[in-house]
């Protein structure tokens, strides 16, 4: 087994009843595409491997470190809906597409989970569902409900119903990390919004949030908050996905006019 690269944050899973749960909550179906990240040693490459064989799936397994990526190539060379690419995969997912049901899964690098999940809602096809195992603190924060909200809760929410499925102990993985994981399973809202209108409001949560303990009358004037109807009293927590959405419908018209 190869050393794990502290720089990469690699923490392998051990836990096969993980796998087997996060393979399950995939839901899979003939016509799917299924891209997973980071998949290091292939604990869970090999169990999907194991259900996809002779059926229209198909498998992209994206890993940065050469050293997995060559052995799990020779793993697989001889199944045809397995695809093993050596790349960093926030590079690789902006650049993906299909038109087959996509959808996304592994067990993260903790550190980079943020940039993934707002990579994973730029994509051009944008996947069905995801399944990640990640660190227990951003899993709650993902799944956080108002008055809770976050940053990442409401920008992840406005476009997938974000469940928290299991707490994975530290222990359940080597070397094991300093923290405690979290598998949360995301499926797709019916939300048309473009790149350029997600990075808009993107940009929009991040004034909102600026000062997430600060009432709404901080980050907003008081025309863009009657404009919208919302209680100037009201902090950026107060608010769900839903609400942010519509708020920033209306900000954003506005300026379109």
């Amino acid at each position: 087994m190869y050393e794990p690269i502290k720089s990469l944050g690699q923490n392998f899973l051990l836990s096969s009843s993980v796998v087997e749960l996060m393979i399950d909550s995939l839901e899979l179906a003939d016509g799917d595409d299924i891209i997973e990240i980071g998949p290091g040693h292939g604990i869970l490459t090999d169990a999907l491997a194991h259900r996809i064989t002779d059926r229209d799936i198909n498998l992209y397994a994206v890993e940065i470190d050469e050293r997995f990526s060559r052995k799990l190539f020779e793993m697989y060379v001889r199944e045809p809906n397995i695809e093993i690419i050596q790349a960093d995969i926030l590079d690789w997912l902006p650049n993906f597409e299909s038109n087959r049901k996509v959808k996304v899964f592994g067990s993260l690098p903790y550190y980079i989970t943020s940039p993934i999940l707002h990579s994973v809602i730029k994509m051009k096809t944008m996947p069905k569902l995801a399944v990640f195992l990640i660190q227990k603190e951003v899993a709650d924060k993902v799944c956080s409900k108002v008055p809770d909200s976050s940053y990442l809760s409401v920008f992840v929410q406005t476009f997938y119903e974000a469940e928290f499925l299991l707490e994975v102990p530290r222990k359940q993985f080597t070397p094991p990390p300093k923290v405690d994981g979290g598998v949360i399973k995301l499926i797709k809202k019916n939300i048309d919004m473009d790149l350029r209108t997600k990075e808009s409001y993107e940009g929009f949560l991040h004034r909102g949030f600026s000062h997430p303990r600060k009432m709404l009358n901080k980050p907003f004037s008081r025309e863009e908050l009657e404009r919208a109807g919302m209680n100037p009293r009201l902090r950026p927590q107060n608010l769900s996905a839903d609400e942010w959405r519509r708020f920033y419908e209306i900000i954003h018209l506005k300026h379109e006019v």
